[in-house]
């Protein structure tokens, strides 16, 4: 059991270490491109060669290869403006896999922008700020929402609902 213990920890920083190879030059480069650059590399109709000669000088010097192909990956395809957004993910996975404390909130429909912040701030509340969250569409529930962070599941679906109507009137 101690080894186990010993083993997550090992990993924990390997898994750390390797995050902080990535997020580091993506953040630096995030960081300086302006509005006009973003729009130029995300111009299909500007030839990869330029894109290069564009993003090269913003790339810090120890930037790892895989993370430049990435970066000029995201040019090639005229999605350097999601930058950030990866960045924010990369962050937001980093910490749930830190932490191991997930959300995983199951709807019928895709929620709304403002359902999710409802959600967030109640289970937030409820299990601690630094809940992560997946959601998943499962239309099988019928109505409503499933909740599972770790052991616990609140289960205010009408799938749910009725099934504990049915065992009521059994």
């Amino acid at each position: 059991m101690a080894n186990e213990g010993l083993a997550l920890t090992y990993a924990r920083a390997v898994f750390e270490e390797a995050m902080m190879q990535w997020l580091n030059p993506l953040k630096t480069v995030a960081a300086s491109l302006k509005p006009e650059v973003i729009a130029k590399l995300d111009d299909n109709a500007l030839a990869f060669s330029k894109k290069q000669e564009l993003l090269r000088p913003l790339l810090p010097s120890n930037t790892p290869k895989p993370v430049e192909n990435f970066i000029f990956l995201l040019a090639s395809k005229g999605d350097v403006h999601l930058l950030n957004q990866v960045i924010n993910d990369l962050d937001r996975y980093a910490k749930r896999e830190a932490f191991g404390v997930t959300a995983k909130v199951t709807s019928a429909i895709t929620l709304t922008d403002g359902e999710k912040s409802a959600i967030e701030s109640k289970m937030r509340a409820q299990f601690g700020k630094d809940l992560a969250f997946d959601y998943v569409v499962d239309p099988a529930i019928l109505g409503g929402v499933v909740v599972r962070v770790g052991d616990k599941v609140i289960d205010g679906s009408v799938a749910g609902k009725l099934a504990a109507l049915q065992e009521k009137l059994k």
